[in-house]
């Protein structure tokens, strides 16, 4: 498509805020001009990078379909922004292109960490955020035997996994004293790297990365203490950064952790906004500033903003993040707070929990499944709560991530409503979070402090 020398408005990355927003832009304004404009010539699907690396999912198949966007009639402009002329409401990017635009909105994403070790810049230190990066990747584990995983989050556990499922020799190191930084229930992430153990993957806890030792390649991994672990690469998993270079030539506030936004999006700076992976985000719960790089959040953020510029103002109140993983078999989820975030935090909480099953416990083939809640203690207000299982959890931890949001105490949850299915769900008794809150209202009972509960109109029956 020819380009124009102005736009409505100019979307600024290749994530799913981008297309999301560019849709409902067009939902609401069918003759509005949008152009997006990115860095990479296609975009790969990042949560989808395991699988692509495994070969579960095709390569065709894991890049974005570029008809996402140009279906809207909105060109794409590879030719990464570095600033732009806000008075006048231009864009500046590498190649001196200058594009005026009416609204701007920048969703320029992440990219991948790489720890700040002696020897990272070997070869065969490994990245697989960008799609141009993944290629190289997946070429330099052709007769790679020993993979070692720094950092034992999301990314790097899902890697372990799919790398191991290649065949691989697969070693995590984490620095923490357990999976996902230590954050999350303790007997879950205990189960996770069981399973793990159990697969193969050998998994190094509470142990930093010093050096990466190798003349040109990658040969082994230095631990604090001077222990080696032989390695043929090495994929960094330690997290991801903002991608906001052209910040300072735009007069915008940044953070290491991101652009700063209001609850409408705005930067700041008129006419210009920004979302997803590249903003600051603040937890809903607390306000602070809280990680929030998931792609479901942007999604979010994106259908926020097209409501507010569509002037049905629907104000962002921050991230829950709820977020679900698979590593074979065994799939994790939770949503707002965990018990570590809310002790960090300083907030009492009281926590419950119970095992349930993932299916009728008389049905053929049911796996035990764990959930925990985190509850305020003074009011009873629900802050957060895990789930661990040989099932498919999303949509639980999307209901759950709902009562969080909605702010759900106690006799909410009791009282919520649920669906039952012998094979789709455990039995009528014993749905996830009712089950796992009636420890805690049996505690109260005992404890003669069922008054808190009444106060707030909870009829409890016989």
């Amino acid at each position: 498509m020819e380009l124009k020398e102005s736009y409505d408005t100019i979307l600024v990355g290749g994530g799913p805020s981008t297309r999301i927003l560019n849709k409902y832009l067009h939902l609401f304004q069918p003759e509005i001009s949008t152009l997006v404009i990115r860095d990479e010539e296609r975009i790969v699907n990042h949560c989808g990078t395991p699988y692509i690396v495994e070969g579960v999912i095709p390569w065709e198949r894991g890049l974005i379909a570029e008809k996402l966007v140009t279906r809207f009639g909105t060109p794409i402009l590879v030719d990464p922004l570095v600033g732009g002329d806000t008075e006048r409401r231009e864009v500046e990017t590498a190649s001196g292109r200058r594009i005026g635009y009416q609204t701007l909105v920048l969703a320029t994403g992440t990219d991948q960490i790489l720890p700040k070790l002696p020897g990272i810049d070997l070869e065969r230190v490994l990245k697989v955020r960008k799609t141009e990066d993944l290629i190289q990747t997946m070429d330099r584990l052709e007769g790679v035997e020993r993979v070692t995983v720094l950092g034992a989050g999301y990314i790097g556990l899902e890697f372990a996994h799919c790398l191991n499922a290649l065949g691989k020799q697969v070693t995590v190191v984490e620095a923490a004293d357990h999976v996902m930084g230590g954050r999350i229930d303790r007997a879950m992430a205990e189960a996770i790297e069981e399973t793990f153990r159990n697969g193969g993957v050998k998994v190094v806890l509470g142990r930093r990365a010093e050096a990466l030792v190798g003349e040109s390649e990658v040969r082994a991994v230095q631990l604090e203490g001077g222990e080696q672990i032989e390695s043929d690469a090495v994929l960094p998993a330690v997290g991801v950064r903002p991608l906001v270079g052209y910040a300072p030539a735009l007069g915008l506030q940044t953070t290491p952790n991101g652009i700063v936004v209001n609850d409408d999006f705005e930067t700041g700076v008129d006419g210009i906004y920004a979302l997803g992976d590249c903003i600051e985000t603040r937890s809903l719960i607390t306000g602070k500033a809280v990680p929030g790089k998931l792609g479901s959040n942007a999604g979010q953020m994106a259908r926020r903003l097209a409501l507010n510029l569509a002037g049905l103002r629907s104000p962002y109140p921050g991230v829950i993040n709820a977020a679900i993983t698979k590593f074979g078999s065994l799939s994790y989820g939770g949503a707002g707070l965990s018990e570590a975030d809310a002790e960090a935090e300083g907030i009492e909480v009281s926590t419950c929990r119970n095992s349930s099953t993932s299916r009728y416990e008389n049905m053929p083939d049911t796996k035990p499944v764990e959930t925990k809640l985190i509850y305020r203690a003074d009011d009873l207000r629900l802050l957060g709560g895990e789930i661990l299982g040989a099932f498919n959890p999303a949509g639980f931890v999307e209901t759950l991530a709902q009562l969080i949001e909605r702010e759900s105490r106690l006799e909410d949850v009791l009282t919520m409503s649920y669906s039952s299915h012998p094979e789709l769900t455990p039995k009528t008794s014993k749905p996830f979070f009712v089950w796992a809150s009636e420890p805690l209202l049996k505690t109260l009972a005992r404890s003669g402090s069922l008054g808190r509960l009444k106060e707030k109109n909870l009829r409890l029956g016989q």
